[in-house]
């Protein structure tokens, strides 16, 4: 694909394939959990959607086993070796991680509350977003995304790059990109090994698709107003 002059840096965030614990509903982990079978089927497909449609020139990966398991899958299909980036991996929620929401209630019962509040309130600008205990700040999630950017424009400039990571550092990349802030819900659903590309033109993010599966070629489920 002709990108003229460089003035284009195109960034394609993949969320990796399934692992058990996302049909559990469990908050994420950063651990070692592999892809399942589900999973690794997905980023065949996703693999070689970008290998033939995206020709991508640079391939990184979050550190998280189920990131780098899948940009394994995606190297082999690209021919790119894939690089480990600690800003893409996911975010750390702290004493909730791994956790179910009913979990959740029953260790935490005020943070719960206030999770629950946060989500469920219409109008959230009369709500305090809650932090996760122990957890990252959103000021060091803000943080990561700025120092993904930089690095991506900074040293790959002109390229085409494909970003295996998770769903919350992807939604809130997409959020920030598209001029948002943590006072609401991120309004963006991210699927296991769906794509969702940002156009750089100058350094300026135009976001050109957001959790797309079409190479999946499953339905698209309904989905509710999370914290992330």
């Amino acid at each position: 694909m002709q990108n003229e002059n460089n003035e284009f840096t195109r960034l394609i965030f993949v969320r990796h394939g399934q692992i058990d614990s996302n049909t559990a509903n469990k908050m994420a982990v950063l651990d070692e959990e592999p892809l399942n079978a589900k999973g690794i089927g997905q980023v065949e497909l996703a693999a070689q959607r970008l290998a033939r449609e995206f020709e991508p020139n640079i391939l990184l990966c979050s550190p998280v086993y189920r990131a780098r398991q899948s940009a394994e899958i995606v190297s082999a299909a690209t021919g790119l070796p894939a690089q480990e980036l600690a800003d893409l991996s996911e975010i750390d929620f702290g004493s909730l991680s791994g956790l179910t929401f009913p979990e959740i209630s029953e260790r935490f019962p005020q943070k719960y509350a206030e999770l629950r509040a946060f989500v469920e309130t219409p109008d959230q600008s009369q709500v305090e977003r809650p932090q996760f205990p122990d957890g990252e700040t959103y000021g060091q999630i803000t943080a990561r995304v700025q120092r993904l950017t930089q690095r991506v424009l900074a040293e790959w400039p002109g390229k085409t790059l494909v970003a295996v990571a998770h769903g919350g550092i992807i939604k809130c990349a997409l959020m920030l990109y598209a001029g948002g802030s943590f006072s609401r819900s991120v309004p963006f659903a991210i699927d296991n090994a769906s794509l969702s590309v940002v156009d750089f033109y100058r350094g300026k993010p135009m976001i050109r698709l957001v959790n797309d599966i079409s190479h999946l070629g499953t339905k698209l489920k309904y989905v509710k107003t999370r914290l992330l």
